[in-house]
């Protein structure tokens, strides 16, 4: 089991990872027409960042068991393993109700790799 805090301190790496690599797409997708401006694409960023770090801190909330957090692999856990799936999931339920999953379905996939990762290095 793990104190809310240390819990805490993972979602929040989990999110500003997140919130980066979201916008460092936004900077290697400058050569691209976009419809929308870009300060619109940095709060989708910053939102998308703070999506996947809430999914993150509730599911391990909610997860802090014996069972899910004892690893059968060595330093890996179901509940890491479960980690990226949340995000993905939590990144596309905010990408979906804003009408922008087309133009931000790989952030689900950098929200999952990033929570995967951040999972198994810190808890």
């Amino acid at each position: 089991m793990f104190p809310a805090w240390h819990i805490a301190l993972t979602s929040l790496i989990t999110a500003v990872l997140t919130a980066a690599l979201a916008g460092a797409t936004i900077i290697l997708r400058r050569s691209e027409q976009l419809l929308v401006p870009r300060a619109g694409q940095v709060l989708d960023a910053l939102v998308i960042g703070l999506a996947a770090g809430l999914g993150i801190l509730l599911w391990r909330l909610g997860a802090n068991i014996p069972t899910l957090n004892n690893d059968p692999i060595p330093g890996v856990s179901p509940a890491d393993v479960l980690s990226g799936p949340v995000a993905f999931v939590a990144v596309g339920v905010y990408t979906g109700l804003r009408g922008a999953s087309e133009r931000w379905a790989s952030a689900q996939a950098l929200a999952a790799l990033t929570a995967l990762v951040v999972n198994i290095v810190t808890i």
